[in-house]
């Protein structure tokens, strides 16, 4: 029988949780569909070598300067429209504009606009999110936050369905870092950009070290735009020999820098699912972080979490002495690492979920 056709376009494939939830679906959407993957932008070779040659093919980029954009619309959509696929799906504003334009010209395409926000990034992100979600037959999004943040714009007849972005399936067991009070290792993992807010995370190491806490930090991740800014108020606050900056890592990195750090910690402004997260959370971390986006949904604070509610100076001191009665007691560490691993030891993947949604609306067509 013939492979029914899927295309799924998106900005880049780089590192960051889009990014890597699609490429560890690539395999099994190959295997069950003819499948494309139409990037406008850059491909990490890095992060696509462990696909097979076949599913490398998959992948179609094209690489246009971003105020050239406009101009090059009609190629991007005729390419769309002559591989004539049966479901497209669309992540990010300038894959949505795309979207909704092919939708317009053909309606027999399935069109799903995926959410992973639970904010506009800008007024072009609006419009074209706003566009999408009004022309798209389904709305996915990656966790319930964002699900109901885009609830709001979408016409009342569109389904809007919940996928699974968790990349991997949970391990049999926990691998971290055995807690030390002595040596309190702290990681973050994600790219370096200003609502993650890492001079917060600074900050709180700082404040744990002036209690008396052998805190330290490794930062996992792609610079986009703080570094600098980050260095420098490391070296204000004089903590260059306890702040390491470590490269973006690919999934076998991941499980070596979860299996050597106690905690990860992320104070972001907003989130959509907050990967990093909801991975470290998987294997059993525990996870200092503010309570944005999908993080309420799947973690309880001083339960499974410890919230930092990064608005208030007074609610700042409330985490810390919250953070130091986990480091003073080993058992409740335990206690909080054991019930994350197991809330996520029956999780579905996205490749799993996002197959399965297809394919039922696939069934449904034919």
């Amino acid at each position: 029988m013939k492979k029914k056709k899927v295309i799924y376009i998106l900005h880049d494939i780089e590192m960051g949780g889009v990014e890597m939830a699609l490429i560890s679906a690539i395999p099994e959407l190959n295997a069950k569909f003819e499948l494309k993957v139409m990037v406008l932008g850059k491909i990490d070779p890095g992060l696509t070598a462990h696909l097979s040659l076949e599913e490398q093919a998959c992948l179609q980029t094209f690489n246009y300067k971003l105020y050239t954009y406009p101009a090059h619309l009609s190629k991007l959509v005729s390419f769309v429209l002559n591989f004539q696929p049966d479901i497209m799906i669309c992540s990010l504003w300038r894959a949505s504009l795309i979207g909704s334009m092919v939708k317009r010209l053909n309606k027999n395409i399935t069109f799903y606009s995926f959410i992973h926000s639970t904010r506009f990034a800008h007024v072009f992100d609006r419009i074209c999110t706003l566009a999408a979600s009004k022309s798209a037959d389904k709305i996915l999004a990656d966790s319930k936050a964002a699900s109901d943040f885009i609830s709001v714009f979408k016409k009342p007849s569109t389904i809007v369905k919940v996928i699974s972005f968790y990349t991997h399936p949970s391990p049999p067991e926990r691998k971290i870092a055995e807690f030390n009070s002595n040596n309190i290792k702290l990681m973050f993992l994600g790219r370096l950009n200003p609502i993650k807010n890492l001079p917060l995370a600074v900050d709180m190491v700082h404040d744990l070290r002036e209690r008396g806490w052998p805190v330290t930090l490794d930062i996992y991740g792609r610079d986009n735009g703080v570094l600098n800014e980050t260095i420098q108020h490391i070296e204000n606050k004089q903590l260059s020999n306890y702040i390491n900056f470590k490269a973006e890592v690919n999934h076998s990195g991941k499980l070596a820098a979860f299996s050597s750090h106690n905690f990860l910690i992320q104070l972001s402004s907003k989130e959509g699912m907050a990967m990093s997260v909801a991975e470290a959370m998987q294997h059993g971390m525990v996870c200092i972080v503010s309570p944005v986006g999908e993080i309420p949904n799947y973690a309880k604070d001083m339960a499974s979490a410890i919230f930092v509610d990064i608005t208030d100076q007074k609610e700042w001191d409330v985490a810390l002495a919250k953070i130091e009665k986990v480091f003073q007691n080993p058992s409740l560490y335990e206690q909080i690492s054991t019930t994350c691993f197991e809330n996520a030891r029956n999780i579905s993947t996205y490749s799993a979920t996002l197959t399965k949604t297809i394919q039922e609306d696939l069934d449904k067509a034919s």
